[in-house]
């Protein structure tokens, strides 16, 4: 498999065409018990599955919400401009999703600077679901420059916090796109309390803060 997929890449180089190659390099060997090279990976795939297909259901896409963020230490440092991990497609505008599920996997995608394939009929989408696939603000959370992969930083009784850094930077200190995500189904009001430090927030020059409602 490591031959097949690096072989594949140079047959792909030598057509002089630009591609993406998108790889289940490291899914497969997971599935078959081997731990990935990612570094290999990262050398011959322009983007890589890591997990199972997302499926039209909210629960498949909270599996794989869940699966990146407990294994965010081991895969998202060989995520960059050029090099992707790929949780699959975002599955916004079709039957599975409500309103508010759609959201949530758009900024989380957005967040792990996923790849933002869109797997819908555009034809038929309803208006409210276009309007979440077009939000600008979140687009350019997930195309930052820096292409650095968001990290889950917080996770309590069904709370979490998500942070990216992105651009502008200063004296070596990033700004964030930061996600608050209430997974919770009982449908009350949550409170939570962190601290800026917690959040990453620690720049002596202070930041601008612009608050959303994805």
């Amino acid at each position: 498999m490591d031959k097949g997929y690096s072989d594949f890449q140079t047959v792909l180089n030598n057509t002089g065409r630009p591609m993406v190659f998108s790889c289940s390099w490291p899914v497969y060997q997971i599935y078959a018990g081997i731990q990935p090279n990612f570094s290999k990976v990262m050398e011959h795939c322009n983007m890589w599955r890591n997990f199972d297909d997302v499926q039209d259901s909210w629960a498949s896409v909270e599996s794989i919400i869940d699966y990146y963020g407990d294994n965010q230490d081991h895969i998202a440092q060989f995520a960059g401009p050029g090099h992707w991990n790929d949780p699959d497609m975002l599955i916004i505008g079709n039957f599975g999703l409500s309103y508010d599920q759609a959201k949530t996997q758009f900024a989380i995608w957005s967040i792990m600077a996923a790849p933002l394939l869109m797997s819908v009929d555009l034809r038929t989408i309803r208006p409210e679901f276009k309007a979440i696939l077009q939000n600008r603000k979140i687009i350019s959370v997930d195309q930052d420059p820096l292409g650095i992969q968001g990290r889950r930083i917080y996770k309590h009784k069904g709370i979490e916090i998500w942070s990216k850094p992105i651009t502008p930077t200063q004296d070596l200190h990033y700004s964030y796109a930061i996600a608050f995500v209430n997974r919770r189904t009982d449908g009350t009001p949550s409170d939570i309390a962190v601290t800026l430090k917690e959040l990453g927030l620690v720049s002596t020059h202070g930041y601008r803060v612009q608050v959303s409602i994805v």
